[in-house]
């Protein structure tokens, strides 16, 4: 997530989300903003002094009341010519404010092609009571790329613990082709190392990686606006458990050969770390999910009593990555300069739910922000 964010002026803040959901809605308050941006994608207004973020539609969306666990509470509305908006008879709360990234097209007089780009506006809105009236807020401008969409890890039935149907979604939100071939695909460590902020590695527990040749390889390609699924075992799973996701269409799937499973027909991201003895199995709760160029990766330290090392994966290789926990409260196992927060916040185990971008693509470098919850995973969009 870190190599997708070009350039961000609003500080985004993580607030712990109510552990229960509320009942009834408190308070009657009003917010307002102005939006505008000043990367010189929008045209400039020189009577407002300033390039308006107009006639965008926009979104408040409550962290403390919901409609359901999956299905936030949310507001609506447009902003004006001058980039203002205003919400009206909100409860007490704090808010998520943000648009939908939209695509905007300018001419580029120095190449002679209209370049593409990704433009919105993504802000944490703290205690709507104490907030200031015609806040000012920036648009950011995210670089498209390849991005891990969906994540499908708590398990399906809860009688049976059953866990063998998880699968990562990856999707290419870019225009240009990207390759798969060598990709590092990795369980973070579920461990917080005391000096994550500052180490330029991250700690992984499993390495599975995809064929071909890191950073060169050509074999693999995933186009524009495609997603491709790599699954725990890419069979249907339904025939199995009755709520179960069906994978039989999967185009990848996590195969290990030390652990002697059965190789099923679709193309392997295969375990390279000899001694893993198990598939890539991760938590149900709380966990990370890295997905690295493959161009490097050394042995870290060691663990379980010596007989086995982490890995470490440079932060400047890795392409995207996602923290998920159940619980709001939990420690940061993963770096902030890679998530700034946690998919899945509320989601029990065994429950036969996933967490996916809000929009394909969708990366504002937060998962609070970046993911919703499903009720039914999607695997493949």
């Amino acid at each position: 997530m870190k190599k997708n964010i070009i350039y961000i002026i609003v500080s985004l803040i993580f607030i712990s989300c109510v552990e229960k959901i509320p009942t009834n809605e408190d308070g009657n308050f009003k917010y307002s903003a102005v939006v505008i941006d000043t990367m010189g994608i929008l045209p400039f207004d020189s009577l407002l002094g300033y390039a308006p973020f107009k006639h965008r539609d926009i979104t408040l969306e409550s962290t403390s009341y919901y409609k359901s666990l999956s299905n936030r509470i949310k507001y609506y509305g447009q902003t004006d010519k001058n980039g203002y908006i205003e919400f009206l008879n909100l409860p007490y709360s704090d808010f998520l404010f943000y648009s939908n990234f939209i695509d905007t097209v300018k001419y580029n007089s120095t190449t002679g092609l209209w370049d593409s780009t990704k433009l919105g506006v993504v802000q944490f809105i703290q205690n709507i009571e104490n907030n200031p009236q015609n806040e000012i807020i920036y648009t950011i401008q995210v670089e498209p790329n390849l991005v891990i969409n969906e994540i499908y890890y708590a398990g399906s039935d809860r009688s049976t613990y059953y866990i063998y149907d998880m699968f990562i979604e990856l999707y290419n939100a870019s225009q240009e082709i990207k390759y798969l071939d060598g990709l590092l695909l990795c369980r973070a460590s579920q461990r917080a190392h005391p000096d994550m902020e500052t180490n330029d590695f991250v700690q992984a527990l499993y390495v599975f990686q995809f064929p071909g040749t890191p950073l060169i390889g050509t074999e693999y390609p995933l186009n524009p606006g495609e997603f491709t699924v790599v699954a725990g075992d890419a069979i249907d799973h339904s025939e199995l458990i009755t709520n179960a996701v069906d994978l039989s269409d999967a185009e990848w799937e996590f195969f290990n050969s030390i652990a002697g499973e059965h190789d099923n027909p679709a193309m392997n991201v295969s375990n390279i770390l000899l001694d893993r003895t198990v598939d890539f199995l991760i938590s149900t709760s709380h966990n990370a999910i890295i997905l690295a160029d493959g161009s490097y990766w050394e042995y870290g330290e060691s663990y379980v009593s010596g007989s086995k090392q982490f890995v470490h994966i440079p932060i400047n290789t890795v392409i995207d990555a996602v923290e998920y926990s159940s619980s709001s409260e939990s420690t940061k196992e993963l770096t902030r300069r890679l998530d700034a927060g946690f998919a899945g916040i509320g989601m029990s185990k065994y429950n036969g739910k996933s967490v996916e971008r809000r929009i394909p693509g969708f990366d504002a470098n937060n998962s609070i922000i970046d993911f919703v919850i499903l009720d039914v995973p999607t695997p493949g969009y």
